[in-house]
């Protein structure tokens, strides 16, 4: 299975850090080996860190089609440029752990396995 980890964020967020952390941990590599089942082949996460004026909406998407799921991880742009990068890092890796495998859940894919999708997650993620 595809996992992609991108961002949409305010440079002063230093989400570029956390890609590059989280890139560092392999994860690419590590999920390109692993099958869930057929009915999703890729998730796109995207990083969202923006001035709460944008009043941006979280966006979940399924594309039966291609199947793919694609979603945006709501992080706090005030929070972000006041902590150091261990904590950014830590902060969206728990979202990521939490956060995807909800989501995942909520379309009811008969033949994807949420629980092994969420012990790696953890395991991969739990590392930051």
């Amino acid at each position: 299975m595809k996992l992609n980890i991108l961002c949409d964020a305010d440079w002063e967020a230093k989400i570029d850090a956390v890609l590059f952390a989280l890139n560092n941990l392999g994860y690419r590599r590590f999920f390109n080996e692993k099958n869930y089942g057929c009915s999703v082949e890729g998730i796109i996460i995207v990083l969202m860190c923006q001035e709460p004026a944008l009043n941006l909406k979280q966006r979940i998407r399924h594309s039966k089609k291609e199947k793919s799921i694609y979603l945006d991880i709501m992080l706090d742009l005030l929070l972000f440029k006041q902590i150091d990068q261990e904590e950014r890092n830590r902060i969206v890796a728990g979202k990521i752990i939490k956060e995807v495998p909800s989501i995942i859940e909520k379309y009811k894919l008969q033949d994807f396995d949420v629980i092994e999708f969420t012990t790696d997650l953890k395991k991969m993620f739990g590392k930051l």
